[in-house]
């Protein structure tokens, strides 16, 4: 089984990497500095350069990927800022790298994806507001304001705020992108999945060593207490819905870590609705140049 993934040398993404060549995958990962995995990657997997926030990388990884079958693809890399920023595309950063890059790495690849093949989202419950995590919500889905936020009249003033709602957007928007794939790639499973709250992860890295430390320690007393959870727990989880059957057919289903379970549910109102998934696709596509 060839599976390729983002996301992979940090937090409940190398928990997942490491399981998954352990039951034998052939797995190939983007990575920012290849020659600098973590150990217990090193000489069991392929790693290729891929910065997320830039397009053209995104389209030179998927270039040196070749021309064989995929038969998982995880989309699971991400950030979360501390002040905003743009991406080398001029796009905010957030959801540049978090959405538009996993976008069109999937809609190059997709080609490659056997029949029965499946693709995974990590998204996160912040992107629904009745979860009422401390993180502030989406308000909407639409691309082309998401990519340059001061063309949007809804947007956050203050700095925290508006990178704590880039964030929950852009894990909105990767779940209405699998709920889309799942229309139109005929013959593959897509899934999107909700790894809970995961201190440690190195996912607010922007925001300092302190900071970090202050949300990893702190934010989880803030949450309901099933939607904390630990590396192993989603890592374990996220290597589960690449390998195990039990997960195929999915059409863009939504699997979230509750307490020691993962169960699937419904994602958020704005997430089910179709028409903005629809939207959200065709205007990514037109965003990332295709």
């Amino acid at each position: 089984m060839r599976i390729v993934m983002t996301g992979a040398t940090a937090g409940f993404g190398l928990y997942a990497a490491e399981r998954l060549v352990e039951a034998g995958a052939t797995l190939t990962i983007g990575a920012r500095n290849p020659a600098a995995l973590p150990p217990t990657l090193q000489g069991r997997v392929s790693a290729l350069p891929l910065d997320l926030d830039a397009l053209a990388n995104v389209r030179q990884f998927a270039a040196a990927l070749g021309e064989g079958p995929i038969d998982v693809l995880v989309l699971n890399a991400g950030l979360q800022l501390a002040k905003p920023a743009r991406s080398a595309d001029g796009f905010e950063r957030t959801f540049a790298v978090n959405h538009l890059a996993h976008y069109l790495l999937l809609r190059l690849l997709a080609p490659r994806l056997t029949t029965g093949a499946r693709v995974i989202f990590t998204g996160s419950g912040t992107h629904d507001p009745a979860e009422k995590t401390p993180v502030t919500p989406p308000v909407h889905a639409d691309a082309m304001r998401l990519a340059r936020p001061e063309t949007d009249p809804t947007a956050e003033k203050g700095v925290r705020q508006a990178c704590f709602r880039a964030y929950s957007t852009s894990k909105l928007c990767n779940i209405m992108t699998a709920r889309e794939a799942a229309k139109r790639l005929s013959g593959i499973d897509v899934l999107g999945f909700d790894p809970g709250y995961v201190p440690h992860t190195g996912l607010g890295r922007d925001n300092g060593q302190v900071i970090a430390a202050l949300v990893s320690y702190i934010l989880p007393l803030l949450m309901k207490r099933d939607r904390s959870s630990t590396i192993p727990r989603s890592g374990q989880f996220l290597a589960d819905l690449a390998l195990s059957p039990r997960y195929a057919g999915a059409r863009g289903d939504y699997w979230s870590v509750r307490g020691p379970a993962l169960i699937r549910i419904e994602p958020s109102t704005l997430a089910r609705d179709d028409a903005a998934c629809t939207r959200l696709w065709d205007d990514s596509a037109r965003l990332v140049g295709l």
